[in-house]
């Protein structure tokens, strides 16, 4: 029978109250959780700043530090975060891949499940894929160097720096799923006219972008913008994805896994070529 027994103990905000022995077990156990958890991170942190890896994200040291930051040192092969070693790469990015394969780009990969079964699926290409969460960068790692990918990368990185680190017609496609729509700032969307001036420096004639979205009127605009471009010609697309000719090689995102478990909506998609 379970102890009912009553014992007062000091609350969080300094009042007292009365639980149960087996209430108390309980609290004692979520304590030694969480105190172990903040001696794991207290060392993490202080191995942070030994190594001084805050310097690639914060102007000065910090006592506490997003988990994740740690955890990005063990896949370096997988994933890269210091600015300086990424944009070294600019123009060679087929050295670091050890092969002259095709690179495909990613833009906000996510946790990188759409990009590993990309890589998985086409082993004669490259990609880099691009996120700037600590924790997403380092799941997408994770999941490459558990399937022994050695073709792709997760890279920190904006897409709008892209000319920092990506040489003149160094990449054959990009991939852009699911990007904020920006409702009320549509300026600041990663489909304008500034990318598509990158996309003339860095990627190779005929090559592809690849848009998928839930947003109707982004998916519109997008199109009356390419419409307007003398390089670049829409090849297909459809309001309705997973109803489409193209529904069988289209691969998921956790995004969209999610999106579509909780709404009935259609998904929008895009295949633009750079003709010129």
């Amino acid at each position: 029978m379970e102890n009912t027994n009553k014992i007062e103990i000091i609350g969080k905000n300094g009042q007292k109250i009365k639980i149960t022995e087996a209430e108390q077990k309980r609290r004692n156990k979520i304590k030694k959780v969480n105190d172990e958890f903040k001696k794991i991170n207290a060392e993490k942190s202080k191995i942070i700043n030994e190594k001084e890896i805050w310097k690639y994200f914060f102007e000065k040291p910090k006592k506490n530090y997003n988990k994740y930051m740690y955890e990005m040192l063990e896949f370096p092969e997988h994933l890269m975060y210091n600015n300086k070693s990424v944009d070294e790469y600019r123009g060679k990015w087929n050295e670091f891949f050890q092969n002259n394969n095709d690179i495909y780009l990613e833009i906000g990969c996510g946790s990188g499940n759409f990009t590993v079964v990309n890589a998985q699926k086409f082993k004669d290409r490259n990609y880099i894929a691009l996120e700037l969460r600590f924790k997403r960068l380092v799941l997408g790692a994770k999941k490459s160097k558990k399937r022994n990918l050695n073709n792709i990368l997760f890279v920190r990185k904006r897409a709008e720096t892209v000319l920092d680190f990506i040489g003149e017609n160094e990449i054959t496609g990009v991939y852009i799923n699911f990007p904020d729509p920006w409702e009320g700032e549509e300026k600041k969307r990663v489909i304008n006219e500034n990318l598509f001036v990158r996309l003339d420096i860095i990627m190779k004639s005929g090559g592809m972008l690849f848009f998928k979205t839930d947003h109707e009127q982004y998916y519109e605009d997008v199109l009356e913008l390419v419409d307007r471009l003398d390089n670049y010609k829409t090849i297909y697309h459809t309001k309705d994805l997973h109803n489409s000719e193209k529904a069988d090689e289209n691969i998921r995102t956790e995004f969209e896994e999610m999106f579509l478990s909780k709404h009935n909506m259609s998904i929008k998609y895009i295949e633009i070529k750079k003709v010129k």
